[in-house]
C-alpha cells in the first residue's frame, strides 16, 4: 500500500539546475530555485580515496553512494558543489541510504555568508528520503559547500549520496502575509501524538508499538483524541469533513490512490508538505514530503 515515488531519480543534470514550477498542486508552493546534487557528479562532487562506493541499501539516489569510516586524520571531507544563484537564504537536504551501520552524528558542515555552520544528522533514520539539515543565509557562488566530514566518534559509517538546496528567500521585499486558513492548536497535537510513533515497525494489519500499518497509525492516534476510526482505508475516507485542496493543516488526514484501483495509503498531515505515516516501502513509521507520494486523493478533518 506505499510506493514512494522518487522525484528526483536521476543524477544531477549537466547544467545543475532544476527548474520547479511555482504550483503543482501541492499543498504548498514550490521553490523558485531548487538544485540536486548526486555524489555520481564528477564537476561537482569531490572526496579522496578513503571514500568507499556502494549500491547496497535501501532509497539509493542514482546508481550509488559514499560511506567512510570515521577518522581524525584521513579521508577528508565529502565535498558538494552548489550553484546559489543570489543572496538569500537556502534550505539545505541531504540523502543517504536506509542501510545498517550508519552513524547515528554524521557531522555536516555548511559553508553560510556568515562562516561555516556545523550540524550532526542522525543517518539510523529517515534513509532514503531527503532529509532537511537546515535553512542557512549563503552567498551567490559556485563552490563546495555542503560537506560530510568524517571526524566523528564510534565505529558507525558515514554516509553521503545527494545533496538538494532550495531558494527560500532573497534580498526582494517580504510578500504580503498569506491568506492561508490557521493552523489548528489541537491538530499540531495529533501530529505530535502521531511522531511518538516514529520508528514503528510497518506490519500489514498491525494496531500496537510491535507493528502497524497506515490505516492502524491513524485510528490509533486519533483514539487518543476520543475519536474513533475503522481499521480501514477507505471507510476513514469517509469521516469527518472534506478539505479542498491546498488547504490541508496539521493533523488532517490525507489519502492516497497509488495504483489506480481505490484508496491504498492514508497519513497524517504534518505541515510544510509533509505527511507521518506508517510505510511499507521504509518499513516503520516515518515523516515523508507528501509530493513523493502517489496518488493523492484528498483530505479529511476529524477535529
Amino acid at each position: 500500500m506505499r510506493r514512494l515515488a522518487l522525484v528526483f531519480l536521476a543524477v544531477f543534470a549537466t547544467t545543475g539546475l532544476v527548474t520547479v514550477a511555482k504550483e503543482d498542486g501541492n499543498v504548498e508552493a514550490a521553490p523558485t530555485y531548487s538544485q540536486i546534487v548526486d555524489n555520481s557528479d564528477e564537476d561537482h562532487f569531490r572526496a579522496n580515496g578513503g571514500w568507499g562506493t556502494s549500491s547496497y541499501g535501501v532509497g539509493v539516489n542514482g546508481d550509488d553512494y559514499r560511506f567512510a569510516r570515521p577518522s581524525n586524520k584521513s579521508p577528508s571531507s565529502a565535498q558538494f558543489r552548489v550553484e546559489i544563484p543570489e543572496d538569500g537564504d537556502y534550505a539545505v537536504y541531504a540523502r543517504w541510504p536506509k542501510v545498517k551501520g550508519l552513524s547515528s552524528a554524521a557531522p555536516v558542515e555548511v559553508v553560510t555568508s556568515s562562516g561555516i555552520e556545523r550540524t550532526k544528522v542522525n543517518q539510523q533514520k529517515n534513509g532514503g528520503q531527503w532529509v532537511r539539515i537546515g535553512i542557512y543565509g549563503m552567498k551567490a557562488g559556485d563552490d563546495y559547500s555542503i560537506r560530510f566530514s568524517p571526524r566523528a566518534s564510534g565505529k558507525e559509517y558515514i554516509g553521503t549520496d545527494a545533496v538538494k538546496v532550495e531558494q527560500v528567500s532573497t534580498s526582494a521585499p517580504a510578500p504580503q502575509e498569506s491568506s492561508a486558513p490557521a493552523a489548528n492548536s489541537e491538530g499540531e497535537e495529533v501530529v505530535e501524538a502521531a511522531k511518538e510513533y516514529d520508528g514503528t515497525a510497518y506490519r500489514l494489519g498491525g494496531a500496537s508499538r510491535s507493528g502497524i500499518d497506515c490505516s492502524g497509525l491513524t485510528m490509533l492516534v486519533y483514539e487518543e483524541f476520543g475519536v474513533t476510526l475503522p481499521h480501514s482505508m477507505s471507510r476513514q475516507y469517509d469521516e469527518g469533513s472534506t478539505v479542498p485542496k491546498g488547504q490541508e493543516q496539521p493533523g488532517d488526514l490525507v489519502f492516497f490512490d497509488e495504483h489506480d484501483d481505490g484508496i491504498s495509503h492514508v497519513g497524517i498531515y504534518a505541515g510544510d508538505g509533509k505527511i507521518v505515516h506508517a510505510s511499507d516501502y521504509f518499513d516503520e513509521v516515518v515523516e515523508s514530503d507528501m509530493k513523493d507520494l502517489d496518488g493523492y486523493v484528498g483530505a479529511t478533518r476529524l477535529i
